[in-house]
């Protein structure tokens, strides 16, 4: 996992109005999924793994940050948020990025399965 850190002298990533929440995420991905049901479990192996991916990404993020902020305050100032990315494989397939900020001052962690190169320092 690639963990990218925006803040601390840095802009933090301030667009939350841009990005969805999981949740809102994951209540598109049943919608969408409605459209063509067997087309979208082929591709994504079913709502139920897909679910389950995201709630491991999000609990990796979330552990993470409070374990890195656990002396400077951890309370998150929105709800993870979290964008699709794509895998530039193959499979034309797609994964995610997990975004937390921290109330205090709005630094921003991006936590994604491959590098960001504008991203890094």
């Amino acid at each position: 996992m690639h963990i990218y850190w925006l803040g601390g002298g840095l802009f933090p990533l301030d667009w939350e109005f841009c990005f969805l929440t999981v949740s809102e995420y994951k209540e598109r991905l049943i919608e969408k999924r409605k459209s063509n049901p067997d087309y979208f479990d082929l591709k994504t192996g079913g709502m139920d793994k897909l679910s389950a991916l995201i709630d491991e990404r999000v609990n990796f993020a979330l552990n993470n940050f409070r374990e890195e902020f656990n002396e400077h305050g951890n309370t998150l100032r929105c709800p993870p948020l979290i964008i699709p990315i794509p895998r530039g494989d193959i499979s034309n397939g797609a994964d995610f990025i997990i975004i937390l900020k921290r109330e205090e001052d709005g630094d921003t962690a991006v936590y994604s399965p491959y590098p960001i190169s504008y991203l890094e320092t």
